[in-house]
């Protein structure tokens, strides 16, 4: 009996110190993890933009720049990597260390490429949202060469040609890409989508009538309506936009159209909480501030701040509500 008994508490010992050593170790892991999140940045910040230099998104990304330096002491170096409908940049962002120092900048391609795209090489539980930032409206483009000057024109002369119009997007699944389905899915006629890098150059191939017609960002086709090379049909809005104040909404020309689209900021799954809390109220104040918030408005989009848990269950209304719409379509997967 006193074997046995001493047996029990020699197991019962043992089974003692694994468990302090258990908890010694979470303490450790915790005051290690707070170590580190009370040290961040103690280096740049990567901002990742999944779409080439200059479109509506890059110029965002680069309004939140100086602010974000000036409030974190570190410089934030903004990485473009445009490609494979947003999805390289995106993927970049999710193989990161999860200590906040890589973020990425997403918009409608975030919800929309996993019922576009055959395979999408990430998932949305590989990353934290941290908060949107602005909402965006369109403005329909077309070259200056085609003999329309309203919506109603247009429409009638991509009816009188079935599959001949060829339309420009930032890449499958983006704003332009689904701003231009919806208008198909509208009225009826199909045109054939050609996929650029970003609206920049997307707006160079209306230009140059490499293809006839896009729905634009007002910052990337600002520049050629201005200068007389793109000629804009209607915007995508509720209401005229300030930028273009004599370019009707489409619903002004008879059709019941709107589309807007949103940018957002993500961080790598297994973020620290205390940092994706910094992060978001650092981004909110720098959104607060007039020198950012006028850029964004003379580009035409809205200041749009909401918190993590908030972009969290719009990210998951968007890609509930854009999976039934693409569905819908009987869009052929890329």
């Amino acid at each position: 009996m006193v074997g046995a008994d001493a047996g029990t508490a020699f197991a019962a010992a043992r089974n003692a110190a694994a468990l302090l050593g258990g908890v010694f170790a979470a303490i450790c892991t915790t005051c290690a993890a707070s170590a580190e999140t009370a040290k961040f940045p103690n280096r740049p910040i990567q901002l990742i933009v999944p779409y080439a230099a200059g479109g509506a998104v890059d110029q965002t990304a680069r309004f939140l720049q100086q602010g974000l330096e000036k409030r974190l002491g570190q410089n934030v170096l903004v990485i473009n990597r445009p490609g494979a409908s947003t999805t390289l940049g995106t993927l970049q962002a999710a193989r990161a260390a999860p200590d906040g120092h890589t973020i990425v900048m997403v918009s409608l391609p975030h919800v929309s490429n996993y019922t576009l795209l055959k395979e999408v090489p990430y998932a949305q539980s590989d990353f934290i949202p941290i908060t949107t930032v602005t909402n965006q409206w369109s403005v329909l483009v077309v070259n200056p060469s085609l003999p329309v000057r309203t919506l109603g024109d247009l429409i009638a002369y991509i009816k009188a040609r079935p599959g001949e119009i060829n339309y420009g997007t930032f890449g499958v699944g983006t704003s332009a890409h689904l701003a231009a389905l919806q208008f198909e899915s509208l009225i009826g006629a199909r045109m054939q989508a050609v996929h650029y890098r970003g609206g920049a150059p997307t707006a160079v191939g209306v230009m140059t009538g490499e293809v006839q017609m896009a729905f634009g960002t007002p910052l990337s086709a600002g520049g050629g309506i201005a200068a007389g090379q793109l000629r804009a049909i209607a915007v995508t809005s509720e209401k005229r936009l300030v930028l273009f104040p004599d370019v009707p909404t489409a619903r002004e020309q008879g059709l019941d159209y709107v589309h807007g689209s949103w940018f957002g900021l993500l961080a790598p799954a297994r973020t620290p909480e205390p940092i994706i809390q910094r992060l978001y109220h650092v981004i909110k104040d720098t959104m607060a501030q007039p020198e950012v918030q006028k850029p964004i408005r003379d580009a035409g989009n809205e200041v749009w701040v909401t918190s993590p848990e908030e972009f969290a269950r719009f990210i998951a209304e968007e890609t509930k509500l854009w999976s039934a719409v693409l569905k819908g379509l009987s869009i052929t997967q890329q």
